[in-house]
């Protein structure tokens, strides 16, 4: 049975598609909910009615910012009682032998190696490769195009890049920031 009201969080180019990847996977959007700019409530962004988080009743949301202020966010929601669900697009292949952790959005094209862990609230982007054997920590996200090479640990709120490189047996620590285009031949410290 699919939701009756299903929002998602945020306003900016990530909503639109993270609106549209739930379209294309049959769910229907009731509206964008707004976390920080309390000037957007009240119109109308990427065609869908925008409310202040807070001030609409709990539903099932999916989180469509890749910003660094997703803990939060997801905190916010937790505590205004929102269901936060996940989305792995049907145009997205994860191995059987692979998880993907609650609240995670898988974009199409993304290919997701063997015995790989993706952590709860990560975000995959638009065609990236993650490679066997691979651990992507909570609240981390993987840009557009980058590719994760098998063995590697990325640590929780890590940004990778869009069009990175990530080489094998690489670790990427928590909170680094890898930037677009990058090739990464050994370990980031965290921050």
């Amino acid at each position: 049975m699919r939701p009756s009201r299903l929002y998602v969080v945020g306003t900016r180019s990530f909503a639109a598609e993270v609106v549209d990847f739930a379209a294309e996977t049959g769910l229907e959007i009731a509206g964008l909910l707004e976390p920080f700019d309390r000037t957007r409530v009240g119109t109308t962004i990427h065609d869908l009615p925008i409310t202040w988080l807070e001030e609409t009743g709990a539903a099932r949301v999916l989180v469509g910012t890749g910003e660094r202020s997703r803990r939060l966010i997801v905190g916010r929601l937790r505590a205004a009682g929102w269901t936060i669900d996940g989305l792995v697009h049907p145009k997205a292949h994860v191995a059987r032998s692979s998880s993907v952790g609650k609240g995670a959005i898988v974009a199409p094209g993304v290919v997701v190696g063997a015995r790989t862990r993706i952590g709860e609230h990560v975000v995959l982007g638009r065609g990236a490769l993650v490679g066997q054997q691979t651990e992507v920590g909570a609240f981390a996200t993987v840009g557009p195009g980058a590719n994760v090479a098998g063995n590697v640990r990325i640590g929780e709120d890590a940004s990778i890049g869009t069009a990175a490189v990530v080489l094998d047996h690489v670790t990427v620590g928590a909170s680094a920031v890898v930037g677009a285009g990058a090739v990464v031949l050994a370990d980031v410290e965290a921050d």
